[in-house]
């Protein structure tokens, strides 16, 4: 599996799209994030964004990508 290298997450109430706050070796650990409850806070308009695999995009070390960019 490859590393992913950036993660960015759009926010439902304002549409803006910012980087994680954490950073996920791999798919995997992402997903068990998500799982547990993962959560940020747009900077845009401060709301709580409970993140999922619809409302995150990523792209890997080897250049594939994935969620809002496949």
């Amino acid at each position: 599996m490859s590393a992913i290298s950036d993660l960015r997450i759009r926010c439902g109430h304002c549409r803006a799209v910012f980087p994680c706050p954490i950073a996920f070796a791999d798919l995997a650990s992402l997903e068990a994030a998500i799982a547990a409850g993962l959560v940020a806070s747009c900077p845009s308009c401060g709301q709580t964004v409970v993140c999922s695999l619809e409302n995150m995009m990523w792209r890997n070390a080897d250049g594939s990508g994935g969620g809002l960019w496949a």
